[in-house]
């Protein structure tokens, strides 16, 4: 497998439903993307269990929260004000990524959070953080 710069990935979130459009949050910067999250692990020791180990099965896959950054923040921009209205709203919705080898990954979610940072010496940014709920699909 050839291996290839992630630069180029598109971060996209879906506008209107009707038709489904999805557009591109300008300025992202570094991002990661859980496929697969965490199993809650499940205590099922009991006082018969051997020895002093704990015993314990799997549960449900916690997907964490995905932290994007905005390079070049613009409050005024149509899409970085959609994220502000959204997590105002607690508005579901709907994301696709598609890498630079185009694979396209989907999933739904919602904007826990949108913080501006103002440094002395740096650009205007924000930071998004998106929780998604269920699965994060391979399209």
């Amino acid at each position: 497998m050839a291996k290839m710069a992630a630069k180029g990935a598109i971060f996209a979130y879906e506008s209107s439903t009707s038709p489904s459009t999805f557009s591109t949050l300008p300025g992202v910067g570094d991002f990661d993307l859980p496929l697969v999250g965490e199993r809650d692990e499940i205590d099922v020791t009991s006082h018969d269990s051997v020895g002093d180990y704990e015993e314990t099965v799997l549960g449900v896959i916690r997907t964490p929260s995905i932290t994007v950054p905005i390079n070049g923040w613009d409050g005024t921009n149509t899409h970085h004000a959609a994220m502000v209205t959204r997590a105002q709203a607690n508005t579901l919705t709907n994301f696709k990524v598609t890498t630079k080898d185009t694979k396209v990954f989907t999933f739904s979610g919602y904007i826990k959070g949108v913080t501006i940072g103002n440094p002395v010496n740096g650009a205007l940014s924000a930071t998004l953080t998106i929780k998604p709920t269920g699965a994060i699909a391979v399209a």
